[in-house]
């Protein structure tokens, strides 16, 4: 059995993002996708005499935050209802529905239902770069920085489900072969192509060749190699160089590992970062250090 947490705002990428989960579930292993609502909970109470102005508008805002909760239940049954009707028209009978909703601080409830939920992995569309509000770029970045599980990013401008060429950005971390053995395990329900990528400067090739090499020795000892490719991209313009990989490799995802600081130090300059991933409007898959 396998556990999706998916936190959705109601928004067109909510059904997207659902279709995508289900697509990294496949067609056999049992599978339960929980959908999350988080609506805004904290009363906003002007400065007035207490306790009479106090009163009068906690209780309009009590009143309000209600409402949202009586909205939200009422979009969710509309979410569920054409997730349900996605599974029946594509005879998918191995994957089950629950859900939730609560009101608190997005961030904060989705990993308070993590240490409830227990899931395997956490799917949530994202909004675009910077923003501040739920399911938009800082809050994915922060969730993919603090969460101890896979953490997949839909782009609101993904239109297609597709999950067949995998791109990992490789830092020459010791850690890349168990997670790239994670990437195989996640979607092993999915045919993919893995393109291992790392990026090097002139004066570091010959070491991220000699690194590269031994992690593809690796793979061929256990005969994933028909499975796994590596590069070495030798450039100075490395953001060039990143989307002309995309490109050319025809990348539907990008997976990494999420480093809390100095993010990707070892494999790229400091000024590419998460939000050089967030640009290239790709689904993203972090990987918690």
């Amino acid at each position: 059995m396998k556990t999706m947490l998916i936190p959705v705002d109601f928004s067109e990428n909510s059904l997207i993002t659902c279709k995508y989960a289900i697509k990294i579930a496949g067609a056999t292993t049992p599978t339960t996708l929980h959908l999350l609502h988080i609506y805004p909970d904290q009363l906003m109470i002007p400065d007035s005499s207490f306790p009479s102005g106090i009163d009068s508008d906690a209780f309009m805002n009590v009143q309000f935050i209600e409402e949202l909760k009586q909205q939200s239940e009422i979009r969710m049954t509309g979410l569920l209802h054409e997730t349900k009707a996605y599974l029946i028209e594509n005879k998918i009978n191995n994957i089950t529905l629950s859900h939730s909703i609560t009101g608190g601080d997005p961030e904060w409830e989705i990993r308070n239902l993590c240490d409830d939920l227990n899931p395997d992995i956490i799917v949530m569309g994202t909004h675009g770069v910077g923003k501040k509000g739920f399911l938009e770029g800082s809050m994915a970045e922060s969730i993919m920085d603090h969460a101890s599980i896979p953490v997949i990013a839909v782009p609101m401008t993904t239109k297609r489900c597709l999950i067949h060429n995998i791109m990992y950005a490789s830092n020459a971390s010791e850690n890349d072969f168990a997670k790239i053995n994670l990437l195989l395990n996640l979607f092993k329900e999915t045919p993919i192509n893995i393109s291992v990528m790392h990026l090097v400067s002139e004066n570091k090739k010959d070491q991220g060749v000699a690194f590269i090499n031994d992690l593809k020795e690796a793979f061929a000892m256990e005969k994933k190699l028909d499975k796994v490719r590596f590069f070495v991209i030798d450039a100075e313009d490395k953001q060039d160089a990143l989307e002309t990989f995309v490109e050319h490799q025809h990348i539907d995802v990008i997976a990494f590992i999420s480093h809390k600081s100095n993010i990707f130090k070892s494999l790229f300059s400091q000024k590419l970062n998460k939000k050089d991933f967030f640009k290239l409007d790709l689904p993203m898959l972090a990987m918690h250090e």
